[in-house]
């Protein structure tokens, strides 16, 4: 009895990590995420940009939502304001700065700054804000879960 008590506490490791093995394969391509990640903010604010909603749902999970301007926007609701903004004439000009993105297998997170200008022309004024989001490997595609934008202070 004793024999089959030590071969069951010997086996138990090996069974618990089996499952961790499995996850470990469905993690991207290290050499690759990060660029990838990177990739996808620059299409999500592209998406923005050209008011295209089809690819920005592409780009974003169905829990996504974002922080801006001190409020919560589920969805692709902030697309749709900067959308109605643009239309109304309003100029916002982003130049996303070098990101500082982390991934641990399927989440990646990544932080820039943003400078730009936002107004109606012919005097849009110059805008620093600071931004980050979170992602997550889903389908064999990056997409962004969380995303979270805020004015810099003025220098």
């Amino acid at each position: 009895m004793i024999f089959f008590r030590l071969i069951a506490a010997c086996a138990l490791p090996l069974t618990l990590a089996v499952p961790a093995e499995a996850e470990a394969s469905d993690c991207p391509d290290p050499a690759l995420a990060r660029d990838q990640v990177e990739d996808t903010i620059h299409a999500f604010f592209d998406a923005v940009r050209l008011q295209d909603k089809a690819p920005l749902r592409g780009l974003v999970t169905e829990t996504f939502y974002a922080f801006d301007v001190g409020k919560r926007f589920p969805g692709i609701t902030l697309g749709d304001i900067i959308s109605d903004a643009l239309d109304a004439g309003l100029q916002i000009n982003w130049n996303l700065g070098p990101m500082d993105t982390k991934v641990r297998c399927d989440v990646a997170w990544s932080q820039w700054e943003n400078t730009g200008s936002v107004g109606n022309p012919p005097d849009p004024k110059p805008v620093r804000w600071l931004e980050s989001a979170v992602l997550v490997y889903e389908g064999g595609l990056w997409k962004l879960d969380f995303f979270h934008s805020q004015r810099a202070e003025q220098n």
